[in-house]
């Protein structure tokens, strides 16, 4: 009874979350939550513009266009008590190590007996993913690879595994071009065991477009092609005025439960940023993430 429980809840849950990705029919669905505030807000297209500290979530190969060191750490605070904490660093010699987890709450124990639970304790689920990664530029071309272990806990069982993501960044700005495309594929790897059964990693084909103008605003546009489920498409731009002050828009369209629209913004302070992203789930809640980042 207690198993089923918790399946129930992940079948509720994954969908409202992360709909049109996986079908919540695939275990380590966290592992498609944006993380940093700042690719939220703009949708989470961010597989090519992600030449900061966020480029193991989205684009390994970003990792190899760092002109300065990046941190960032990031909580999120969702709706029915579902958090996130995440935590990256990136240096410019193109290594790259990110730590994202992912707390669903508590939920009841209950039994046939006892359906409500009365006088029992409750159990948690958690999801976590550690990553490590490097990036090498060719000339307009990036590379990048990323190998990381996910683990998924529901009360006393735990599924694992080990995992790789790949990465291409193609970059016309050398040649006065405000252009780039970004491409990779992520979650390769072993099959993850959850009690007596195998399930498949969530393997993801990711896209997207970069286009920079008036030396201060960003539009970017990808394409998400999990293996298992629909493709679904986001979009988001963002403009910076004064070099300090961020404004930011977006959609996701892995967002079904609500309109998919997604905004929030930054300041910068000397090398500190702190920035901020509203993301609505319509009538489960809403979502805001602020994130800390440090540049040197």
């Amino acid at each position: 009874m207690r198993y089923l429980v918790v399946i129930t809840y992940l079948w509720i849950l994954a969908p409202s979350l992360w709909a049109g990705g996986t079908e919540g029919a695939t275990p380590f669905n966290f592992l498609f939550l944006d993380a940093n505030a700042r690719p939220a807000a703009m949708g989470g297209a961010y597989a090519a513009a992600a030449q900061d500290a966020n480029a193991l979530l989205y684009n390994p190969a970003g990792l190899a266009g760092l002109r300065q060191h990046y941190a960032t750490f990031q909580h999120t605070g969702h709706f029915q008590g579902v958090t996130q904490e995440y935590g990256a660093l990136a240096l410019k010699q193109g290594l790259g190590f990110m730590f994202n987890t992912v707390g669903y709450g508590k939920i009841q124990r209950t039994t046939l007996s006892n359906p409500r639970g009365t006088g029992l304790d409750g159990f948690g689920i958690r999801g976590w993913a550690v990553s490590s990664g490097y990036g090498k530029s060719y000339g307009l071309i990036s590379l990048g690879i990323a190998g990381k272990y996910i683990t998924e806990e529901i009360d006393d069982y735990r599924a694992q595994s080990l995992a790789m993501d790949l990465g291409a960044l193609l970059d016309f700005g050398p040649q006065n071009v405000p252009l780039s495309l970004g491409f990779a594929i992520q979650n390769l790897g072993t099959r993850a065991k959850f009690q007596s059964s195998y399930e498949e990693l969530p393997v993801n084909f990711r896209a997207g477009l970069a286009y920079r103008f008036l030396s201060s605003g960003l539009l970017v546009v990808d394409a998400n092609l999990p293996k298992n489920g629909s493709a679904t498409v986001h979009a988001g731009g963002e403009y910076v005025a004064f070099e300090r002050l961020a404004l930011r828009i977006g959609y996701n369209g892995r967002n079904e439960t609500g309109s998919g629209i997604t905004a929030g913004g930054g300041v910068k302070i000397n090398r500190f940023s702190v920035d901020y992203a509203f993301v609505p789930f319509g009538t489960l809640g809403d979502s805001h993430k602020i994130s800390l980042s440090y540049c040197w």
